[in-house]
Parts: structure tokens; C-alpha cells; sequence
């Protein structure tokens, strides 16, 4: 399983609006060139946040997007399902019975299955345990965000 990169972006799109004062509107084109991505890629994106719930969208001159709910009501798996979707992560082909061969017909609990059901139980468990207002503090805690700060205010 690999993580696509809508997702990576989609969490550093979610903490620059956090930094917005009063919940002040950007265009996703403004978002795509801080961040050095993608336009249309990223409008794609922004699209599955708007669509989850996570982000709000305003038309007109001073449209664009912002937050819909604060970061402490956002985890990385809200993130992940807006993004990556809600079907199973790892899902089985069940192969256990062309494994057996003559077998298969006596195929009952698969091993594989059961394993990957774990790890996604877990993943998805870890995922939700960690919320964006978590990764903004310790970001703040790290760095002290001057230029972003000056970029935000330039372009309000």
C-alpha cells in the first residue's frame, strides 16, 4: 500500500487555512504554488475535502477555500478516507482455495486474510488516533513559521 501524494498535500492544505485569520478564504491556485504542486491535481483534491466535510467553499471575488471544523476534529484517517477513499485498504484476493488446489473446496479461515484484516485494523486505529491540530502544534514547537505567516498575510 502506498499512500498517494493528495494526501500529503491534502494535510499541509488543511494546516496553512488553519493559520488563516477568521476563517479567510484561499484560492486553490495560491495553495498549489506555496506548496510547489500541482494545480489541477490539487483543485481535485481540495474538491474531496470540500466533498468529506473537511474543507468549505465560497464563490466570487474573495472566494476560495477554508476550514470547515477546527484541526482538533480532523484526524489523518478523516483525511485519508476523504482522499484515498472508503473501500478496504488491503483487501484479499482470495486466493486460498487456487492455492490448495484439490483442496480449496475444504478452504475455510485464510491466514493472509486475517493478517491483512489486523493491519489495517490497526492503521486505520493509529490514523485516527492522530488529529491535525496534534501535527500543527508540533510544528509550531519545531519551526517558528515566519515566512508562512508573511505569505498568508500578503495574500489575505
Amino acid at each position: 500500500m502506498k499512500l498517494s501524494s493528495g494526501w500529503e498535500q491534502s494535510v499541509y492544505v488543511l494546516l496553512i487555512l488553519a493559520r488563516f485569520p477568521d476563517n479567510r478564504a484561499m484560492n486553490s491556485i495560491m495553495l498549489a504554488d506555496r506548496l510547489g504542486v500541482s494545480q489541477s491535481y490539487l483543485k481535485k483534491i481540495i474538491k474531496l475535502l470540500v466533498n468529506e466535510g473537511i474543507l468549505s467553499s465560497t464563490t466570487g471575488k474573495n472566494g476560495g477555500f477554508s476550514l470547515a471544523k477546527p484541526l482538533s476534529d480532523i484526524t489523518f484517517y478523516d483525511v485519508f478516507l476523504a482522499v484515498e477513499g472508503r473501500g478496504k485498504i488491503f483487501q484479499s484476493q482470495q486466493l486460498l482455495k487456487n492455492f490448495l488446489g484439490s483442496e480449496g473446496d475444504k478452504a475455510q479461515k485464510c491466514a493472509i486474510t486475517d493478517a491483512l484484516d489486523t493491519i489495517e485494523n490497526t492503521l486505520v486505529s493509529t490514523l485516527s488516533a492522530i488529529t491535525l491540530e496534534k501535527v500543527a502544534q508540533e510544528t509550531e514547537e519545531n519551526y517558528e513559521l515566519k515566512d508562512l505567516d508573511r505569505w498568508i498575510w500578503e495574500n489575505n
